[in-house]
């Protein structure tokens, strides 16, 4: 082959190869990626989705099976400015439990494909199908050791639910710490006026936390939970669920 034929020739396929290079990547369709993984030990609450099923803990002057000891409720509480909930305030409660020596790690951001492996909280199709983000955190007790996870889920602007799960041995040996987790949400997703207002009579999270424990031990169902309804426009709902690990704990903030 001639000098002359050859040189356009090498030319030619060096833009075919520049114009592939270029053009490829952009016809890519995005891959969900899920930021630094965390330990989360698997996510307790997969195995346990919420259900509008469950054993509920009356609050107010509901009908009751014998043996149970209603937990009081104040519907009609003074309206307080809710706190507007946001993907941002992960770093507050990081904060807050970092005073009480409860460590909680970067939050893991799931989007896409990702949210049915690791955002799976409703058994409710529709309730499930409405995540669209949502970010999961572990939490670590001053010890290290593993205590639970914070989730926050709902679209890519606002989450409109907060979980904080939490699994405790058969002698609930880390009450404390989850007492001082979800005293700490409460304050942070809530307001700080549970003092004030005291919901159901209840002089705080721990003592509501008490009651639930000791109701939750003496009935009968694998599953218990208590609501509160009114406290700063949100929706509070407590459960817990007897498991082969001890009891699972979770505590729900909704708008």
């Amino acid at each position: 082959m001639k000098p002359k034929i050859i040189i356009p020739v090498i030319f030619g396929i060096a833009i075919v190869l520049i114009l592939v290079t270029i053009l490829v990547p952009v016809n890519q369709k995005p891959i969900t990626v899920i930021e630094k993984p965390i330990n989360v030990k698997p996510i307790p609450i997969r195995e346990n989705p919420i259900s509008t099923n469950e054993t509920v803990i009356p609050l107010s002057n509901n009908t009751i099976t014998p043996n149970q000891t209603p937990l009081p409720v104040n519907d009609n509480m003074t309206l307080i400015t809710p706190i507007d909930f946001s993907y941002d305030l992960n770093s507050i409660l990081k904060s807050s439990l970092a005073s009480k020596k409860i460590s909680m790690s970067t939050p893991l951001k799931i989007s896409g494909n990702a949210i049915a492996k690791y955002c799976t909280f409703y058994s409710d199709a529709e309730k499930q199908k409405s995540i669209e983000y949502c970010t999961s955190t572990e939490l670590k007790d001053s010890d290290g050791k593993f205590l639970g996870n914070i989730h926050m889920v709902g679209n890519t602007d606002s989450p409109n639910t907060v979980l904080g799960i939490i699994q405790t041995d058969p002698h609930m040996s880390n009450l404390d710490s989850l007492k001082t987790t979800y005293e700490i949400m409460v304050k942070s997703l809530v307001c700080d006026c549970w003092q004030d207002q005291k919901p159901g009579t209840l002089k705080s999270v721990s003592s509501w936390i008490d009651i639930a424990k000791s109701h939750h031990l003496e009935a009968k169902s694998i599953t218990s939970s208590s609501k509160i309804t009114g406290l700063a426009q949100k929706q509070l709902v407590l459960e817990v669920t007897t498991n082969t690990e001890g009891y699972l704990w979770k505590f729900i903030i909704s708008n």
